[in-house]
């Protein structure tokens, strides 16, 4: 294993308070990964894309993998909307500095893997707290309440 690569991302303290959300059809997120959604128009939950314009919800703990369309109307994963909350994710774009704490950052997407658009602040969803100087593997961030919860309206 390439130093620095974690075996697991995601929450990892601060408070967890969730609610219940249903996942849209044909959702899919890849291990090693984060799994930030938005809400669309009709009230499920759809994860972020690469740099998606959409205002960030929470972070589902459901599954990796793809989400089907049987799957997407049975049941509903927790999603953690705290926003105490603190997450480990990968670097998915861009280089970790010291002066990158405490500015934003985007979600980013490669390869179905979700984690942190270093250098993109377009959406501002997430807020650098530490992250990985050795080998820029990893970042630990909080999600930022200025643009958490909006739904999608288009």
């Amino acid at each position: 294993m390439k130093e620095g690569v974690q075996l697991r991302y995601g929450w990892i303290g601060g408070g967890k308070y969730g609610v219940p959300v249903e996942m849209y059809a044909s959702e899919r997120v890849d291990a090693p990964g984060s799994r930030f959604v938005n809400m669309n128009a009709t009230g499920y939950a759809e994860y972020l894309d690469d740099q998606d314009a959409e205002e960030i919800f929470g972070s589902v703990e459901g599954p990796y993998g793809t989400i089907n369309a049987t799957q997407a109307k049975a049941g509903k994963q927790n999603c953690i909307v705290d926003i105490t909350a603190i997450y480990k994710v990968p670097v998915d774009t861009g280089t970790f500095a010291i002066t990158d704490i405490g500015d934003t950052c985007d979600v980013g997407v490669t390869s179905n893997v979700q984690g942190a658009y270093l250098g993109a602040s377009t959406q501002e969803q997430l807020i650098i707290l530490s992250g990985d100087l050795d080998n820029n593997e990893w970042v630990i961030i909080r999600l930022n309440p200025f643009v958490q919860g909006e739904t999608d309206s288009a």
